[in-house]
């Protein structure tokens, strides 16, 4: 029989990652900015405890520093119950110095990052990770890599990449390529969904944990290659999803868009392939009614924290996963990678 140790070892880790965000109802900026999306982090809170699970709250500035939501999330960190990252919104953290070729107040403006360029990316990121340590007593050590790789592929730049490690040291993945971050096109659930010849060891000493995607059966690897690069014209996939045929589909361990029955069998899909890490991806405000489209009524919110509570548990009970927070996660991926490396 296996020690505890030696099994949680092989465990996969088990991360919940929130971005905890200002009140921006279907992604508008309000004014004056407020935080009222706040009285829903003790519940949300109280259901991880019960599972065991320390959430890694991902935080704009608004709420690490206005008075209701930074009271609620330093004593949750304080106590220990949670880990406190960053995500930067640029358009609501100081220095306000302008969208380059933007004739705009940038503070009306939901924008990437992208568009700000090294100096006044580095700029605003201090400010962020400076405000959360003063609230938790410790810099942030975790930053959503989505933030910086907006939609269309493009970073901040290498410099900004750089900066941002010297602030945050991100629990992302590793980029390829010696001088400038290349980040590798994979299967549709990235880099470490694939056990075999998908990580790459770059100069930045940043590891990516993407949010878990996955098909919703196990298949060989050459299957899932070949399924996500069917060209979507052909509608192909969504002839084999369960709206149709209801051979294979795909879904992210994500409540806000999948339901339960989706996001477990993803999961297990997942563990079989060998996947070391689970991370369940989740936007707090859905806890929180008329946040959205998707969560207009309290019976809305409930719905979705129930898909929320039903994936974590199946992940610890059903899997064996282990609960994790991003930073605890980042470690265990450069050890991984670093094992995998040895063994080459």
């Amino acid at each position: 029989m296996p020690t505890k140790s030696e099994s949680d070892d092989r465990s996969p880790r088990l991360l919940l990652t929130i971005d905890v965000e200002e009140d921006m109802p279907d992604w508008k900026i309000t004014d004056p900015i407020t935080t009222a999306n706040a009285e829903a982090l003790p519940r949300l809170q109280e259901m991880c405890d019960a599972l065991g699970v320390k959430p890694t709250y991902l935080c704009t500035h608004p709420m690490v520093t206005q008075s209701v939501p930074s009271r609620i999330l330093g004593e949750l960190a304080r106590a220990g119950r949670c880990e406190i990252g960053a995500h930067l919104h640029p358009w609501n953290t100081p220095p306000y110095l302008g969208i380059p070729g933007v004739d705009a107040d940038e503070r009306t403006i939901p924008y990437y990052m992208s568009r700000l360029g090294p100096e006044r990316f580095a700029k605003k990121l201090a400010t962020l990770t400076t405000a959360v340590a003063d609230l938790v007593g410790k810099a942030p050590v975790s930053f959503p890599r989505r933030a910086l790789r907006p939609r269309r592929g493009d970073l901040c730049g290498p410099a900004a990449v750089r900066l941002h490690d010297r602030h945050v040291g991100d629990a992302a993945r590793e980029p390829r390529g010696r001088r400038r971050p290349r980040f590798p096109r994979g299967p549709r659930g990235s880099l470490l969904s694939e056990p075999r010849g998908s990580v790459r060891s770059g100069d930045l000493p940043i590891v990516e944990i993407p949010v878990s995607v996955s098909l919703t059966r196990n298949v060989p690897r050459a299957v899932r290659l070949a399924y996500v690069r069917i060209p979507a014209a052909t509608r192909i996939r969504g002839i084999l999803s369960r709206d149709f045929l209801g051979i294979v589909d795909y879904a992210w361990l994500y409540p806000a868009r999948f339901d339960l029955g989706e996001m477990t069998a993803a999961a297990r899909s997942l563990h079989a392939a060998g996947h070391p890490f689970l991370n369940v991806f989740f936007a707090f405000e859905r806890a929180h009614p008329g946040a959205s489209q998707l969560v207009r009524t309290r019976e809305d919110a409930d719905r979705c924290v129930a898909r929320l509570r039903g994936i974590l548990d199946h992940c610890i009970r059903e899997l064996g996963a282990v609960p994790a927070t991003l930073e605890e996660g980042g470690r265990a991926a450069r050890e991984w990678i670093a094992a995998r490396g040895a063994a080459r």
